[in-house]
């Protein structure tokens, strides 16, 4: 049994928010050069991730998103999804977290539902993509992004394939709570053959808990809610420091990412991570939220 399943149903996580936006700070074309930066300069990324830490991140996310094959291969770095994988772990073991999750996103590919051959296509690319890690002393792996149902279904069996640990997956919610203009009934059936269920979503604090609410009707597994940071203008921040509300900007204060984890843990979730633009002020305020609390299911 990995580390982090022993603490299922327990006590509230947070997981590091991607490095991604702390790098495009530093003058990084991320959409370009990441998988070079992180090769190339695994110190930059480690500071990143030190910082996560500091903040008060129990799980530590791999910054490697990107990291299937067809994904790579627009970036002309295909054949290195293992040379990736383990720099990056090796940026995450030096910060000594508590936990390590490593993250796959979405593989891109187009995905016909009815075509086995199209779903044998996109289940090889999250199993290659989860293989590349190894068996290099990681927790878990972190599905995120997935874009269907069928996608749900191809990432989390490929993941099964790949390896015996835990596996996260998320999918995207638009700022109404909705996956893909409909209900979130359909794909959390399909999230349910992961082991942690997860969304993530730029909504204010009670659509994305009332998302929650509904995933935790529909199955017993431990939830992630991930939260979707714009990063606020000097006005927005003024603005909000005096109470008055962002509009299409909930989270323009950490402040407000405090309030958003207590209430997202009332609905249901354990794990919450910030992701977008998102810095470890942030991080710091979902973990100062819900220090020493268990989740309540």
């Amino acid at each position: 049994m990995a580390d982090i399943e022993i603490r299922f149903h327990k006590d509230m996580l947070v997981l590091s928010a991607p490095v991604d936006y702390a790098l495009e700070r530093q003058g990084v074309d991320m959409a370009a050069d990441g998988e070079f930066v992180s090769l190339m300069e695994p110190e930059t990324v480690r500071d990143a991730m030190k910082l996560e830490v500091m903040a008060g991140a129990h799980c530590l996310v791999t910054n490697t998103e990107g990291i299937c094959e067809s994904r790579l291969a627009h970036k002309r770095m295909d054949g290195r999804a293992e040379e990736l994988a383990q720099a990056a772990l090796a940026c995450v073991q030096e910060c000594k977290p508590q936990h390590v999750v490593c993250e796959v996103g979405a593989c891109g590919l187009p995905l016909d539902a009815a075509s086995e051959a199209s779903r044998l296509q996109n289940m090889e690319q999250y199993e290659h993509a989860v293989r590349a890690f190894g068996d290099a002393p990681y927790d878990a792996v972190l599905l995120n992004g997935l874009r269907s149902v069928q996608d749900v279904r191809c990432a989390i069996q490929g993941a099964r394939n790949a390896t015996d640990r835990p596996v996260f997956a998320s999918v995207d919610l638009d700022d109404e709570g909705l996956f893909g203009g409909c209900a979130i009934d359909e794909v959390a059936v399909a999230l349910d053959a992961a082991d942690v269920v997860g969304i993530s979503c730029a909504a204010d604090a009670q659509t994305c808990a009332a998302a929650v609410r509904r995933l935790a009707s529909l199955t017993d597994k431990p939830l992630l809610a991930q939260i979707r940071i714009k990063a606020a203008t000097q006005s927005e921040k003024r603005r909000a420091m005096l109470g008055t509300p962002i509009p299409g900007n909930p989270y323009a204060l950490p402040d407000a990412l405090a309030d958003a984890a207590i209430v997202l843990r009332a609905a249901g979730a354990q794990f919450l991570r910030v992701c977008g633009q998102a810095t470890p002020a942030c991080t710091g305020a979902l973990a100062v939220a819900v220090a020493g609390t268990d989740c309540v299911r």
